[in-house]
């Protein structure tokens, strides 16, 4: 009772800005480690493997490239130089991919639009059906599945994440509210496995973005036990225990209700009244270190995630215990963005911000909850939120009629414009509009199927998420050209950056893109190009390890990692990661021979912003030769030493497969 009462204090003193502040929360953060015993060993265990697989793999792809490792000097041997300007022949796919077999004598004929051998239904059928896929064939899904989000609910199988990240899917949602951390941990672990066991497959590095919902600050019941079908009756009499222990947060029963109010037990007293929900009653009887044994005097009908309101004398407005676990379990595990479960208020968010800073997490990017349908008014009064947050969870509430037309008040109207005006993350929790509880009308199409970069999609249903998919890819691409011609052309960035990526993005609509590979350092272009929402995938190359927290919550971005040891020239640095990049596209067949790849890059020296872009007609067997040419055509041999010898010129037809703009 104590250990309660101690950290009662602090949370009054943390709130009160009390000098006794700081020790005391470093006290708090101790006792919570303690608890908790949060070790994060397995998952630096599983990073440091990642880490490591991906060094080698871009080793690898180097040296089947090139023959040489690339952080190799290229000595003047005009051998060693013919194998920097090979062919990447059939042989060398097959090494990254071993999903494709093909023999060595091929290596000089023309290549085919598939390397590798297809499934039986699919040479049988392929002919008759000319640009259709079969969509029981294994391993092929909807179209738009780089831009779903899946919330983790349930324990999940190393096979369900295995079959995520092969689909495509690079961001997963936890909410900390539910189950013990320790569970939380565990799918982290089998994630980031998972993601090493599909790099293996890939020869590539995978990486996927994880990001946590908060404990909601104000009090709620756990979920009811999965055993249970129906809500519960409270009658009158029953004794409950109420619990602070989160391993019963998806388990309560009508004897054990969870509820997160760990710093609020202190204040209880015998015979205080607490509210369950608009009916419920339960008269406290007595309180010990993380329970309260109380009786029903009033009944009602239990149900999962119920408000609690405690006595009037406990204050329901500072940090939460749990808020606080929540923080410092996900600075250990290496979680950056965290999502509080409401906006709340000014002062709310510069709470938070202290606490955060208290904690040494004030790095980690603030995201917030918004249940769009229910936002009222049309005084403006709700733009701090969208310029105070890092990103947004948006939620549609169930109507009371069932179906029903989503209406959007003035105020919900112009927070999703500033929102995506200020190019912040939003994702779309669309369960409603997938169960056809709700119907989007044409004038909030942008609303629904525009602006969200992700749609959230709980793991235990993404496999009934295929009337949403399909209504969203046939609506986004009827109005995406449309959009991006609506949008004015005038630059608000200092540098014109806004600028390039729009035309980044009209270039790849106009030729048909299939990717935009940007090969930099920062996310910014990549945030600005996902802003004008490309219909093309976006495969960002980059050795910045930050940015594989939360590049992937952008709009159709992959992340490529590149990792390496040397850095001796920036242009070398640049075609490195090109060649890379593209590799990798002929690798996993995204992009076929003929297609359109548009190339973004920072060709001045000492800039870390891609300023230049070309648009590469792709070629299997020889781009590694074209980029030499094409990324910087003013200075050839940038690849070896003054006195080395010289990259070879291409012929006038390879050189007319290229367009570079500025």
């Amino acid at each position: 009772m104590d250990e309660i009462e101690s950290e009662g204090n602090v949370s009054a003193a943390s709130a009160e800005g009390s000098p006794e502040a700081p020790r005391n929360m470093e006290r708090v953060v101790k006792s919570i480690c303690r608890r908790l015993k949060v070790t994060a060993y397995d998952v630096e265990r599983v990073l440091r493997a990642k880490e490591l697989l991906s060094w080698l793999q871009r080793r690898k792809a180097f040296i089947n490239l090139f023959g040489l490792d690339d952080d190799d000097v290229v000595q003047g041997n005009p051998e060693d130089f013919a194998r920097l300007t090979s062919i990447h022949s059939l042989k060398i796919l097959s090494r990254f991919s071993p999903m494709c077999s093909v023999s060595e004598d091929l290596t000089n004929e023309d290549i085919s639009e598939d390397m590798c051998q297809l499934p039986f239904e699919e040479e049988r059928w392929g002919n008759f059906f000319t640009g259709f896929q079969i969509l029981d064939s294994t391993g092929v899904m909807t179209m738009n599945e780089n831009r779903k989000c899946i919330e983790l609910t349930t324990v999940r199988s190393q096979e369900d994440f295995h079959t995520y990240l092969l689909s495509g899917i690079r961001c997963f949602l936890l909410d900390l509210f539910i189950g013990p951390l320790q569970e939380n941990q565990d799918l982290i672990v089998q994630l980031r496995e998972a993601e090493i066991a599909v790099s293996k497959e890939y020869g590539f590095p995978v990486v996927s973005t994880i990001f946590a919902k908060l404990s909601p600050r104000y009090q709620y019941t756990g979920y009811l036990s999965p055993r249970m079908t129906a809500p519960v009756e409270m009658k009158k009499g029953f004794k409950v225990m109420l619990t602070t222990d989160r391993s019963y947060s998806r388990m309560c029963t009508s004897q054990v209700i969870y509820v997160n109010a760990r710093f609020l037990l202190f204040d209880l007293k015998e015979f205080d009244i607490i509210l369950l929900g608009d009916d419920i009653q339960l008269m406290v009887r007595s309180v010990r270190l993380e329970h309260v044994y109380c009786c029903v005097c009033r009944p009602g009908i239990l149900q999962s995630f119920m408000p609690v309101l405690f006595p009037a004398r406990c204050s329901r407005f500072r940090v939460s215990y749990e808020e606080i676990e929540d923080l410092t379990f996900a600075r250990e595990v290496g979680i950056n963005v965290v999502v509080s479960y409401i906006s709340g208020s000014v002062a709310y968010v510069d709470d938070m911000e202290k606490v955060m800073s208290s904690l040494q997490c004030d790095g980690l990017r603030l995201y917030t909850r918004v249940v769009l349908n229910e936002m009222k008014g049309c005084d403006g009064e709700l733009n701090w939120i969208a310029e105070r947050y890092d990103g947004f969870i948006v939620e549609l509430a169930n109507p009371e009629n069932i179906p029903d037309i989503l209406r959007l008040c003035p105020n919900a109207e112009c927070f999703m414009q500033q929102a995506y005006a200020a190019k912040k993350p939003i994702l779309l929790d669309a369960w409603t509009i997938n169960e056809e509880n709700l119907r989007v009308d044409p004038s909030h199409y942008y609303y629904a199927f525009y602006y969200p970069d992700k749609y959230v999609f709980k793991s235990d249903n993404n496999g009934h998420s295929f009337y949403f998919s399909f209504l969203q890819s046939a609506i986004f691409d009827h109005i995406a050209v449309a959009a991006l011609s609506k949008m004015p052309h005038c630059d608000a960035s200092h540098t014109g950056a806004d600028g390039l990526a729009r035309a980044i993005v009209a270039a790849s609509m106009e030729v048909q893109a299939k990717v935009i590979v940007v090969c930099g350092v920062t996310t910014r272009m990549v945030q600005k190009i996902s802003h004008f929402r490309p219909q093309a995938s976006i495969l960002f190359v980059s050795h910045m390890r930050s940015a594989e927290d939360y590049v992937s919550l952008y709009h159709n971005v992959t992340m490529l990692s590149f990792r390496t040891k040397s850095f001796r020239d920036h242009r070398r640095n640049i075609f490195r990661k090109a060649v890379f990049g593209l590799a990798y596209l002929a690798s996993r067949q995204i992009a076929k021979h003929g297609e359109h790849i548009v190339l973004v890059y920072n060709s001045d020296t000492g800039t870390t912003f891609p300023e230049k872009y070309l648009i590469y007609k792709f070629d299997k067997l020889h781009f590694v030769e074209h980029l030499s040419a094409s990324l910087f055509p003013t200075a050839q041999n940038f690849l070896i030493k003054p006195g080395e010898l010289k990259v070879k010129q291409l012929n006038h037809e390879t050189q007319s497969n290229f367009s570079g703009k500025m």
